[in-house]
Parts: C-alpha cells; structure tokens; sequence
C-alpha cells in the first residue's frame, strides 16, 4: 500500500525541514504536495486527494480547525495531523475532538514524526480492511436477500407463495404496482456456440446474464428475477402496459452487446394483483414457446390464439397440385404451391410446433408416395422416408424447416429425369461441400445422409461408390488434413487443435492422428522444427 501526504506550513524552512526530516519512502509514502496558507491546503486536498494531511495548526487565512471541519464536511477521506507551538497546546489539543489523528509540538523531533505517522498508516489500514469487510458483509447481505427475493419470486411465479407468508408481504412492499410483469428469457439454440460448454463456463454464463437482467431492470422500475432450468426470469413493477416489452427488449440487446449471445424473450401480459403474477408468467413462457413459429433473437409479447380451423381439405389439394406439378416438370409451380401450402400448415398449427411438424411430414410423405407411383422415369437412390419425420424435427423454427422442406422437394425434383448418373455428381458434390464446411461439428453417417434425403444404408453404398472410401475413413481424412495445417502454421495447443476439427477428447484425437500419421501430434509439430 502507497500512502500519499501533502505538508502545509506557513514557514518555508520549516516546510523545506519537514520533507528531510524522515526517510519517507522508507515507510511507504510518496510526498505528492506542498502548501503555505490553509485556502491553498483545502484546495490541495481536494484536487489530490492524500491519505494524510500534516500542517500547522496556524495556518493563514484558514486555521487547523477550519481545515478540518472543511474534510469532514467534504467527506475527503484523508487523516489529519497537526504540528503546534508550545502556547497553541490546548488549541491543537482542541481539534483531536474534531477528528485530528494527533499533534506533534514544534520543533517536531525525527522519532516523533516516525512514530505518528506509522500510527496512522496502521489506522488507515485498518479502517480499509474494515471498509473491505464490510462491504463483502453488505454484498454476501445482498446477495442473500436477493437469493431470498429470487425464491418468494418463484414462488409466487409458480403459485405457490401464500399471501399470508413474510415473502408475499415483502414482496408487495416491494413491487408496488399499478401493474406488474413476468419475462422470461432463455438463449437460443442456434446462432450461439452454447452448446460444447463446460459446466464452469455455462455457470459463468448463467451469472452473467443474471445480472445483465438485474441492471437492466433498474432504469425500468422495481424488480427481481431468478433462474430456472436454464431461463431467467424476472417480474417487474410499472405503471406503463409496454414497459416490460422494452425491458425485455433491452435485457436481449444487452446480452448481445456483453456477451455476444443471441436470447430470445417472452413477455406475459402485466397484471394489477400481485397474486396473478402466475398468469403473467404462463403467458412469458407460451410467448417464448412461439419462437418456433416468429423466429430466434426477438421478443414476442403474448397474444391469444385463435381457435384452430379444419383446412384438410385445403392441404390434400395442394398436394394434389405439388404432385402435378412434380411430375409435370414445372418446377416454379411446385415451388410456388409448396409455399401455400406451408403458409396454411402454420396457420393451422396456431402455436403448436409438433403438430406443424407432423402435418408437414404427412405431407410430404403422401407427394413422394404418389410421385413414386406415378408414370414418369425416376432415380431410386432411396429417398429417406424412414427418418424424414426426425429430421424434420430437428429444425429449430418454422422458417428453417419451410427452406428443409423446399430442398427435399428440390431433391425430389431433381430425381425425375432419364440421366441420374449426372444427378448423383450434383448430389456427392453437395454431400462433399456441406462436410467441408462442418467436419468440425459432430457430423455422423445418418445426419449426413438426411442431408442427402437418403436413409444411412443407401447413403452409405452412395458414398462409398463415388468417393472410393468410406464416410469415416473421408472425414477422419479431412479431419488429419487440417490438423497437420494447424500444427505447421499455428502455436495452437493440441487439445484446442482437436476441437477445431471435431475432437471433443484430446486423447482421442491424438490417437486418431498417431494412427493416420505415425506420429502424435506433439512429435509431428516438434519434427517440423528440426
């Protein structure tokens, strides 16, 4: 610790004497000023701002006790010591009431000057390692109370929070109202790197966002929040309807902005009685439920859902026109039905992603059926029936699925012809491009093969056939390939290495790599030096 002091003194000697009297580095102080006339002391503690302040008490224009009382009400945080003559002992003894650390008697000897200053940098540690403590007790205070908040908050969510309980009365002493809110944030599924995580980083993470949303809130209006199972929530008290939408629309910027995360919001609508907080709630998480359908990184306030309508009929003879217009050789047409009917798919879905999903899986399972059927020369690679409707269900949202639904009808297209050999070239050269460009993610045979619209039986004899080498044994190939490029060219560790080109385990990326090449992959780097 570098203590700081400025000496004052009317007496230029003396002032000059002082600065020699003590080796003042030696005890850990820098001298960062000098003053003749308590206005200018005053000035200098204000603008420097020492630890400890060591003037005569006789100072003209302002006297000792002017200064001091000056400190006080200035809240400078500096110590003061006087210096006085023999006849100004009561009045030097006077200003210890006021809150001078001591006084010395002129002429001030060497001892003590060495004695009172070391006093009071112990005084002046000790009261930092009070400050210090004190405000770890007042932040664990905090952090209780808001541990506290967060779980009457969830409580009271969830509806199980009496209003007779101490929780239940706090918290309607603090969220007064008029109106009052739930969102519910979570972090989307795609578009961030969230999902190869350790768990210390996504706990990191978790108390990141938390108080992003805490910080967020406190130019909004009372609130608190808590997680649970991976979303944050949070209840806010205003007297605005669209407060807790631009809330929620700052926590998702914010998010971005620190930590460069992609979080969508659900935001009920505000109640008037504190007791129907859980309303608002479930209306936050049927809001974020509706992602699927409006789309990641945004907020969706609530809406009600209309009754749902009966448009079988409507779908069946759009599919009846998809499948003329397949094996009438009108792309455009098919393309341009195909969107009509996943328009009237999510308008009669209204919210529910799986029955979007299996409406679209019945769908296109009755076109490929009938295609098949119908008289017109057709590639039999082995259109994945088996695992389509798993693949449409991996799609994250509504649109991402639209676009996997008009490549399988491409695909499907593209199989009705006389030459399939120049279509299989179109095919592997798509198939190579897309494990190029994710040989790093955990690709395997079956998610590659949806890719392809083939089932991993077909897909692999495909493969195999075109490539003249397996699917493993190609991206292991690719995997090494880049691998060895990194070692030449990069001062990347090994286990960073294995991760960017799809090794979770660095054990086993070495292994791989001695296999392939004779050598680990330490050995291969260190040869390339020599």
């Amino acid at each position: 610790m570098n203590v700081t002091v400025v000496l004052a003194d009317d007496e230029p000697l003396i002032l000059k004497g002082l600065s020699k009297l003590i080796a003042w580095e030696e005890h850990g102080v820098s001298l960062i000023g000098f003053a003749c006339d308590g206005q200018e002391l005053l000035d200098l503690i204000e603008e420097r701002k020492p630890d400890i302040v060591i003037s005569d008490i006789s100072m003209p224009h302002l006297t000792g006790i002017d200064i001091i009382k000056e400190v006080k009400r200035r809240s400078l945080p500096c110590k003061v010591i006087f210096i006085s003559a023999y006849q100004e002992f009561a009045y030097a003894r006077d200003a210890i009431s006021y809150g001078a650390v001591d006084y010395l008697v002129k002429p001030v000897r060497k001892s003590d000057l060495e004695d009172v200053v070391a006093r009071t940098i112990s005084l002046i540690r000790e009261e930092n390692e009070e400050d210090r403590l004190r405000s770890k007790l007042d932040h664990l205070e905090r952090k209780n109370r808001d541990d506290e908040m967060g779980g009457w908050l969830e409580q009271l969510a969830e509806g199980t929070l009496s209003e007779q309980s101490e929780g239940y009365r706090y918290l309607r002493q603090k969220l007064k109202g008029p109106l009052h809110a739930v969102g519910v944030a979570r972090i989307d599924p795609a578009g961030n790197d969230n999902g190869r995580w350790p768990a210390e980083t996504q706990k990191l993470v978790e108390f990141a966002i938390l108080n992003i949303v805490h910080e967020s809130m406190e130019t909004f209006g009372p609130g608190y929040s808590f997680v649970k199972a991976g979303s944050y929530v949070f209840a806010v008290s205003c007297e605005e309807p669209d407060l807790p939408a631009q809330l929620a629309e700052t926590i998702k910027q914010n998010v971005m902005n620190f930590l460069k995360l992609k979080v969508s919001v659900g935001v009920g609508e505000p109640v008037r009685n504190l007791s129907q907080l859980m309303l608002s709630r479930k209306q936050a998480e049927l809001a974020l439920s509706m992602t699927y359908f409006a789309g990641l990184n945004r907020v969706i306030p609530y809406r009600k859902l209309e009754p749902r309508k009966d448009r079988e009929k409507e779908l069946f003879a759009l599919e009846s026109e998809i499948i003329r217009a397949l094996t009438g050789g009108s792309w455009e047409d098919a393309r341009s039905k195909m969107g009509t009917l996943l328009q009237v798919v999510e308008s009669a879905a209204i919210g529910n992603r799986q029955l979007a999903v299996s409406t679209c899986f019945s769908a296109l399972l009755h076109i490929v059926q009938e295609v098949k059927k119908a008289e017109v020369p057709i590639s039999d690679w082995g259109f994945d029936i088996q695992h389509l409707q798993n693949r449409l269900e991996q799609y994250e949202t509504y649109g991402a699925l639209c676009d996997g639904v008009y490549d399988m009808l491409q695909e499907l297209f593209d199989r009705i012809g006389d030459n399939p050999a120049g279509k299989e070239q179109k095919l592997i050269a798509r198939v190579i491009q897309y494990i190029d460009e994710h040989y790093m993610d955990d690709i395997s045979l079956e998610s590659v093969a949806a890719i392809a619209f083939m089932n991993p039986y077909y897909f692999s004899s495909f493969f195999k056939k075109q490539m003249k080498r397996n699917f493993k044994q190609y991206v292991t190939d690719l995997r090494m390939e880049q691998a060895m490029q990194l070692l030449k060219h990069t001062d990347m560790m090994v286990y960073e290495i294995a991760e960017k080109v799809g090794y979770n385990n660095a054990r086993h990326f070495s292994d791989m790599f001695k296999k392939q090449t004779g050598k680990l992959p330490q050995e291969y780097k260190n040869a390339l030096r020599d």
